[in-house]
């Protein structure tokens, strides 16, 4: 079976059933025209619709960006064909974006758990919105001119692991956001919190709310309001940054080439072989006969021995024995320098602005064991017809490897160690990243500067000291400077 790693961007219409229910005529004449809109701005944006069902649409991107911003046209195209629609007539997609592992079956759809977090993401966003995984906002953040509101790390169905999510926060979204947020710090007393209707434990409030209430909390979870706490301080879970060591690395794919290859010509003009000495990927030293020839019309005993000119592996070898050979002819051999080879890629822009000649890698040929290599070259500028540049990984031991093999390689770009939280700890508000400190029985927020991630753990730079207490699990339900009852938590996730 083929992989492939690839944007998946998953789509379905909210209330399709009661719209069919309405007007099924009616409903279906649009959701044709409106799907007619997504394919077309898929192909706009490199993708490719590999699936529907129905009212779901499944596309694949080459990119991440272009995926979210086809994404983000077409809702915004249809949003604005919409408008003079009822607004229980409107047909709205929600959209779920993800980056991942699929495997491609052979009439080209799609399989795999990149597709399945889709799909599950598609059911996190709003109507007319999207919901991405943090893969796709780490690979499009400050690329795209909308925000994100972070909604934490989410329990998807059938996925074994939490998902880190994002909702696409449109700009007038966000300017409405800071507006009430703004709002909110001026006048809400210094204990109030969000609260749900009773019955309802606090904590579920973390998937719904953004970190500043106001207007979300009044759009997306109906029973809301504001109210003061009456009965003790809220116990939360806290524990101080631990060390953790993070790395920077970047995949890329390419072909095994030969570093440098020689071709062995005879300086004859038209010749016959006589036999051949040496057999494909043989090892030969400088000297080594390779071949013995004949020019044409002479006889065998004047025949002549064709030699390697220098050391390495016999890559090719053009011609049988018996045939006739001129200087129009391939080359009798080439010589596969020194038997060194690398890996020859293609990189985009975003990741070729991360690698550096001396870094090391990890090669995997297909169908191969782990081989080390490390960046010999990277070519700058790079092509702007293809907005990629060429890398050249070298193979330090490349054994039996055939050139032409595909194969990918992860580049080690950086790797430190510093201090840690879990990134359920890490807020984003209109001012950037922060997360809460108890301050004996109440919480400030911090300001905190963040770095590379490792599994459900984030670096934090600077904006907090390994003595403070950080809240493992900071949520809507906390504002700066409310009571708590800080409890020291051990054991939570840390990196190896």
């Amino acid at each position: 079976m083929k992989r492939t790693i690839a944007a998946i961007l998953a789509a379905d219409v909210v209330g399709f059933s009661r719209l069919i229910a309405q007007d099924e005529e009616d409903t279906l004449r649009r959701l044709a025209e409106h799907a007619a809109i997504f394919r077309g701005y898929v192909a706009d944006f490199r993708g490719r619709v590999f699936n529907t069902a129905g009212d779901a649409i499944l596309a694949e991107f080459p990119s991440a960006v272009e995926a979210l911003r086809a994404a983000i046209a077409i809702q915004e195209t249809l949003r604005a064909r919409d408008r003079d629609v009822p607004p229980d007539r409107r047909i709205a997609f929600r959209m779920g974006l993800n980056i991942g592992d699929v495997v491609v079956r052979e009439d080209g759809d799609l399989l795999g758990d990149g597709v399945n977090i889709a799909a599950r993401l598609e059911g996190l966003a709003e109507a007319g919105g999207i919901c991405i995984a943090r893969s796709v906002h780490e690979a499009v953040h400050n690329k795209v001119a909308v925000g994100f509101r972070d909604i934490g790390s989410q329990r998807l169905k059938n996925i074994p692991r939490p998902v880190h999510a994002y909702r696409v926060v449109w700009p007038a979204q966000a300017s409405e956001a800071a507006t009430w947020s703004g709002r909110l710090r001026r006048h809400a007393a210094p204990r109030w919190w969000w609260l749900p209707t009773a019955g309802i434990p606090i904590l579920a409030l973390g998937a719904w709310v953004a970190w500043d209430g106001g207007p979300f909390a009044r759009k997306d979870a109906a029973g809301i309001a504001p109210i003061e706490a009456e009965s003790g301080a809220l116990a939360v879970a806290v524990a101080p940054p631990h060390r953790g060591c993070f790395k920077d690395e970047a995949l890329i794919g390419g072909v095994v080439v030969p570093r440098r290859e020689v071709d062995v010509r005879p300086d004859l003009d038209t010749y016959r072989v006589l036999s051949i000495a040496t057999a494909p990927l043989a090892s030969v030293s400088a000297g080594d006969v390779l071949a013995r020839i004949v020019r044409v019309g002479a006889p065998e005993s004047a025949a002549l021995a064709t030699r390697a000119p220098i050391s390495g592996l016999v890559g090719r070898i053009g011609a049988s024995p018996g045939e006739t050979m001129s200087p129009a002819s391939p080359p009798l051999f080439q010589i596969i320098a020194q038997g060194e080879y690398d890996l020859a890629a293609e990189v985009p822009l975003a990741t070729l602005a991360r690698l550096a000649p001396g870094q090391s890698a990890v090669l995997t040929p297909l169908g191969g064991s782990d081989l080390p290599g490390q960046v010999r070259t990277v070519a700058k500028p790079a092509d702007p017809a293809t907005q990629s540049g060429r890398v050249r990984v070298q193979i330090k031991e490349a054994g039996d490897l055939r050139q032409g093999t595909f194969a990918r390689a992860v580049v080690r770009i950086d790797g430190r160690c510093g201090l840690a939280v879990p990134s359920a700890a890490v807020m984003i508000g209109p001012e950037g990243r922060f997360v809460y400190v108890a301050d004996g029985d109440r919480i400030e927020a911090r300001p905190v500067a963040t770095g590379l991630t490792e599994g459900d753990t984030i670096e934090v730079k600077s904006g907090v000291k390994a003595d403070d207490l950080v809240v493992l699990r900071a949520g809507p339900f906390l504002r700066e400077g409310a009571t708590i009852t800080p409890v020291r938590e051990a054991g939570y996730h840390r990196v190896p």
